[in-house]
């Protein structure tokens, strides 16, 4: 084609090549920024599944590692678990029901080989005939299966399997043993496959340690093993019972490790591995789980289905629908220029029209609709040729008012003489409903002819919801963030911002229009500034977020500290856009921390003060936490904080008392040493001169009744025992010497008494402190600070019981010494009875009396310690569902008078009558108390030159005898008020 040519053609159909440009420039916009949110939303449509997929499979994990804390459990709290308790442990569960997906739950015990014969025996005489360890084989040690609900076909073959003899199982096993905590094992086939179905499996173990212990030491862990509890699980049932039918438009694939090998394949949905795919899936995720110290990779991908959804395909929809709207308008224009010459050929473009079509002359009236149009409207053009098109589709507002045909923009088009006008409109349909339309009015005027006008209109109801859609969820972000319990404001790349909610509005007391752009500036503390936009810009160079703390202005003037939390802000594309800042007062929290600190402080003060040797040593690795002074000036002034025992006092190795320090910690039970002989370093000159002194050694327990420190209280009494060993010492510097020795033990039980009552105080200002802090930050915890909290409240409630212990036994130290007076076992024994007396008839118990022996001389309120004690224990620690009976007698025995006191209660089991006495110690734990009242009742009666002797048996009851070295009393007494 000629220039001259195409120029003329160009100017023939201006109007119509223009419209074309026009409608398809704008086509490719829309399409552009439609395809761009499409893909978008599917990113993190598909993100979000992802991740729900990959929390669901770890939630359900921890849920049956929970399981296992359960079964634990039942052996702690029982003695004994047999075979009927794990049946009804596990239906109790309801597994199958609550937690589908799970093989079973199990035990398997711990054998050696002498104990092997007796093992064996006994699973056969528990019904099985054939059992014996699988694989057979001399090895150090045997993993016996006993217990494995339920006991389906599949669970049978697993009874007696060695899991120990498996090197993938053995390794959990042994890092469960090691660590006390739950431990998973490596891709594994279970002894459970039939070779049908068969599935990849894995394992899940929790360790049992012999009396219930928690031993600290590894060495002592691998030692005190009795067995584990375990669960086996097939992978694709649990797999399937997790996810179930929810993620069906993902390909999931869970891998054994770090590798991603195909050996590694664990669980996949389908048979062929998208990972290992030459093209990879255009959504896809790959994430890392650590359950039980063990690591699985979880690879998502989105299936096709997925992929192309209806947002996907809509911008080629668009795309296509301008392109041909675009050209329509072309033709349509084109044809309306050439209609003298291609009547046929304007027919043809309107009839095939996707957009509405109308023609309306001077007058208003249609004079022309293309098929859209018709199927629009629902008007066939019979019906409408010739008549007003407003009348007919525009004649009423949606609200169902008159629309008068003089304001129609549409019916006036012609008047205003405008080449193009574009106008949103609702019309109406034949059926009576209203639809938003955007109408294109073409005025056209032909000199041998009346002027007319085309007007394409669009059905854009749809467009009309999706805009109202977003200015919906605009309005839900803001009033989410103007309700937000923090200060939120957003920062572009120039760290202006651009939005600030309510909450930082109401803090700094400034407009919106004054906080926007560089507003942040001038809230901030000038002295802060500087330091903030040097943290600020080393985290933007690296597009990171950062955590800073500064000072901000309130509406008030006064500054406070406040942490801002800044996350940065991606585009679809992965751009950075800026930071979204989250903001929160802390100002309450460093004043806390501050008193906290203070208190502290002052504790610690108080026990450098103290006048004894008094030092405190951590359990974990045996070093020094604290040391008084005076506790450092008798070994030269040497370090001892930050040293262990045995660092810092190399001289005392092989002398014992390291020893016993070391007994204290690994049973919980303190001691008391009296004139315990050392040799030590006083000048640290490595001259060793020879010492002696009193000392108690007392654990001090943390939540789980383990040793978490040792308090060493001590005297020297060196002089004393030098002054002793003086045969030709008069009896006077003897006395005065044991005056000295009664003097400095005075001075101890003071000092626990002093200690005890001063350290109320203190403890009472942190349990305040401590309470404040958690109404403060109530409702901005993170899971994590709760739990901080909580463990803070129970260290102090800890140490408030053990001053209280401490102070209980100072009485009775102070009390040993009261004076004696003819008493009688009956009027005593009512008084208690009194005391008791709702507790007698809780328990409905039968309490029966025979005093053979009805007087003593003894101190009123320790023999009405040591009765109350007895009697309360023996009603207290009764059985269950079995009516209390209490046998209290007296009578005479080798110049003892003898107090019995026999029950019909839970008992204990035999060897570990001793304890009873220990202080703290509690062999049932199930009854409130605090373990001293037994040693209370046993110093009162050592003291006083008796003694107290226990026999009992595990569920029949407990015998106490107490033997009170005294000349019972002849003649009788009379009535007294006790």
């Amino acid at each position: 084609m000629k220039l001259s040519n195409l120029v003329a053609f160009v100017r023939e159909y201006l109007i119509a090549i223009s419209s074309f440009l026009l409608i398809f420039l704008l086509t490719l916009f829309i399409y552009s920024e439609t395809k761009k949110k499409a893909l978008e939303r599917n990113e993190k449509l598909f993100e979000l599944k992802a991740t729900q997929a990959t929390q669901a499979l770890e939630l359900r994990m921890r849920d049956y590692m929970q399981i296992l804390v359960g079964a634990k459990a039942l052996f702690v709290a029982s003695d004994t678990v047999t075979r009927e308790d794990w049946e009804q442990y596990y239906s109790t569960l309801k597994l199958e029901e609550n937690y589908p997906g799970i093989q079973g739950i199990g035990y398997a015990h711990f054998v050696k080989p002498n104990e092997l014969p007796a093992h064996v025996s006994r699973l056969r005489n528990e019904g099985f005939k054939d059992f014996a360890i699988r694989p057979v084989g001399q090895r150090p040690i045997y993993t016996s299966i006993i217990y494995l609900e339920p006991l389906d076909t599949r669970n049978q073959r697993a009874i007696g399997f060695d899991m120990f003899s498996d090197s993938v199982r053995r390794s959990a096993m042994q890092m469960a043993r090691d660590t006390r905590k739950p431990a998973m094992s490596g891709k594994v086939r279970l002894v459970q496959e039939t070779g049908v179905d068969e599935q990849s499996g894995f394992l899940i173990y929790l360790p049992i340690y012999q009396n219930n212990a928690e031993p600290e030491a590894i060495k002592e862990r691998q030692r005190l093993i009795e067995g584990f509890v375990y669960s086996p699980f097939r992978a694709k049932d649990l797999m399937m019972a997790i996810w179930g039918s929810n993620f069906n438009d993902l390909d999931i694939e869970v891998y054994d490790g770090n590798n991603l090998g195909e050996n590694d394949v664990l669980y996949s949905t389908g048979e062929e591995l998208y990972f290992h795919a030459n093209k990879k899936r255009e959504l896809d995720m790959l994430s890392t789980l650590s359950i039980g110290n063990h690591t699985w990779r979880v690879y998502c991908s989105a299936k096709p289905s997925f992929v192309r959804s209806a947002d996907t395909e809509l911008p080629y929809f668009i795309l296509l629908g301008g392109t041909i709207i675009s050209l329509l308008m072309f033709f349509i224009i084109w044809s309306l220029i050439n209609t003298r010459r291609s009547n046929s050929l304007k027919q043809t473009i309107t009839d095939n029209a996707t957009a509405a079509l109308f023609i309306i002359d001077s007058n208003g009236n249609c004079t022309f609709m293309n098929p859209a149009a018709e199927e629009m409207t629902g008007y066939d053009f019979k019906e409408v040729q010739n008549r007003s098109l407003h009348k007919m589709v525009h004649h009423s507002r949606p609200d169902g008012s008159h629309y008068p045909a003089a304001e129609c923009p549409l019916r006036n088009a012609l008047h205003n003489r405008k080449l193009k006008q574009v106008y949103d409109e609702v019309f109406i349909r034949k059926d009576g409903s209203f639809f938003d339309v955007s109408c294109s009015v073409h005025p056209i005027e032909d000199g041998s002819r009346d002027a007319y006008a085309i007007i394409e209109v669009r059905d854009i109801t749809e467009e009309k919801r999706a805009q109202q859609a977003i200015i919906e969820s605009e309005a839900r972000f803001r009033t989410m963030a103007d309700n937000a319990p923090v200060m939120i404001s957003i920062l572009d790349i120039w760290k202006q911002s651009v939005y600030v909610n309510k909450q930082w509005l109401d803090f700094t007391g400034r407009t919106f229009e004054d906080s926007i752009n560089f507003g942040w500036q001038q809230v901030i503390h000038p002295q802060d500034v500087a330091a903030f936009e040097e943290q600020y810009n080393q985290a933007q160079a690296s597009e990171a977020g950062f955590r800073a703390e500064v000072r901000m202005r309130r509406y008030d003037g006064q500054y406070r500290w406040m942490v801002a939390t800044c996350t940065p802000r991606f585009g679809a594309d992965g751009d950075f856009l800026g930071y979204i800042s989250s903001t929160i007062d802390i100002t309450d929290i460093k004043e806390a921390d501050r008193k906290v600190k203070q208190n502290a402080e002052l504790l610690q003060k108080l026990f450098v003060e103290v006048p004894a040797l008094v030092g405190l040593v951590r359990a974990s690795d045996k070093q020094y936490l604290l040391a008084n002074p005076l506790y450092r000036k008798l070994f030269g002034n040497r370090l001892l904080v930050g040293k262990t025992l045995r660092e810092a006092h190399a001289e005392l190795a092989y002398q014992g008392i390291l020893e016993e320090i070391d007994q204290v910690f690994s049973t919980g039970t303190h001691y008391v040493g009296k004139e315990v002989p050392l040799i030590i370093d006083r000048h640290n000159d490595g001259k060793l001169t020879q010492s002696y002194f009193n000392m108690v050694i007392q654990p001090l327990m943390d939540a789980k009744g383990k040793p978490e420190a040792v308090l060493i209280f001590a005297v020297e009494v060196t002089e004393l025992v030098k002054a002793r060993t003086k045969l030709v010492s008069t009896n006077e510097e003897l006395s005065l010497k044991n005056m000295e020795l009664l003097r400095t033990n005075n001075d101890l039980d003071n000092f626990v008494y002093t200690a005890s009552h001063d350290l109320k105080s203190p403890i009472a200002n942190m349990e305040g402190l401590s309470n404040m802090l958690r109404d403060i930050l109530e409702g901005k915890l993170e899971s994590e600070d709760k739990q901080l909290l909580d463990m803070l409240a129970e260290a102090i409630d800890k140490l408030k019981r053990t001053i209280t212990d401490l102070a209980e036994i100072t009485k009775v130290q102070k009390g040993l010494h009261a004076k004696v007076e003819p008493l009688s076992f009956e009027q005593v024994l009512q008084d208690v009875m009194l005391d008791i007396d709702s507790l007698i008839k809780e328990s409905n118990a039968k309490v029966e009396v025979d005093f053979q022996m009805k007087d003593l001389l003894y101190a009123r309120k320790n023999l009405r310690s040591i009765i109350y004690n007895l009697m309360s224990n023996a009603i207290k620690y009764r059985k269950a569902k079995v009516t209390p009976e209490v046998r209290i007698s007296t009578y005479l025995e080798d110049g003892y008078v003898v107090l019995q006191v026999q029950d019909n209660g839970l008992g204990i089991k035999k060897g570990q009558e001793h304890k009873l006495f220990d202080m703290f110690k509690r062999l049932h734990n199930h009854v409130e108390g605090t373990g001293i009242g037994l040693y209370i009742v046993k110093r009162i009666i050592e003291n006083n030159g008796g003694r107290i002797e226990v026999e009992s048996e595990l569920g029949q009851g407990t015998t106490f005898r107490v033997y009170f070295k005294q000349v019972p009393v002849q003649a009788p007494l009379q009535s007294q008020q006790v």
